[in-house]
């Protein structure tokens, strides 16, 4: 039923926005600037600059990280100085955070260009099928945010690949610290490590795992939208494998590199 509810839902946002999308001439791409009708990314500038190798996820990147390298180290800079990502088996940023990135992220998370969701849902989609990923976690927002807005653009996100896509979202993080990330500097975001994030009560933990069996999965796929030192993914994953998670790889959206 919930199910049901939700693509329902989706259907009429995606309805409306297709009649005023017409109505006020369509959206204009943030890359090249021309007519790209619904989304805020032509179909061209989707193929181009939104493409990603599947056959090859991890290739030409920071095996820590998963920064794109422009040399032949295995490791970029920042991780063979400082290795933040101990507990994270392995992570994949899709794109860097910059120029239309940027804007993107704004029109989203800011903006509440929500049809976005079904565009990075759709490029998740391919990402995960090529893990072979089965259960998401996601990470949580902050105390309040969803009371407060309305919609947390991670759920939202998660709902998609759920209902649309068929994967097992595990939503058994919960943040403890209600400051946003974004007004902490580098130094800040690392000493999170470890405190900002927790499991949700054994109850509730319960009632999640249920469906799936009394125990957690061998492997998960932690998802978040924007990783920046990666304090908050290792956070996450190490919450995951004190629990008895044995491996965890993380995917983000974007990447500040």
């Amino acid at each position: 039923m919930k199910r049901i509810l939700f693509l329902c839902k989706q259907a009429a946002k995606f309805s409306l926005r297709c009649i005023f999308s017409g109505i006020n001439g369509g959206e204009s791409c943030v890359v090249c600037g021309k007519n790209s009708f619904l989304y805020p990314v032509c179909k061209n500038c989707l193929k181009t600059k939104f493409f990603i190798n599947t056959g090859d996820l991890y290739g030409g990147r920071c095996k820590t990280c998963g920064k794109l390298l422009l040399g032949t180290n295995e490791s970029c800079s920042n991780c063979r100085e400082n290795h933040i990502l101990k507990n994270t088996d392995s992570m994949l940023p899709l794109f860097p955070y910059r120029l239309w990135n940027k804007e993107l992220m704004f029109l989203w998370k800011t903006q509440e260009v929500r049809v976005l969701s079904n565009l990075f849902a759709k490029i998740l989609n391919q990402v995960l099928k090529a893990m072979e990923a089965e259960f998401i976690i996601p990470v949580p927002p902050r105390k309040g945010k969803i009371q407060k807005k309305g919609w947390d653009q991670i759920d939202e996100l998660c709902n998609l690949l759920e209902f649309r896509y068929g994967y097992k979202i595990l939503r058994i993080l919960e943040r403890k610290t209600s400051e946003q990330q974004k007004k902490l500097d580098r130094e800040g975001r690392l000493q999170q490590i470890g405190r900002a994030y927790s499991c949700v009560s054994e109850a509730e933990t319960a009632r999640i795992l249920k469906p799936y069996g009394s125990t957690y999965p061998q492997s998960v796929v932690l998802l978040d939208d924007v990783c920046t030192t990666g304090s908050t993914i290792e956070s996450c994953a190490k919450v995951l494998k004190e629990v008895g998670i044995k491996k965890v790889n993380a995917v983000s959206l974007f990447i500040v590199d």
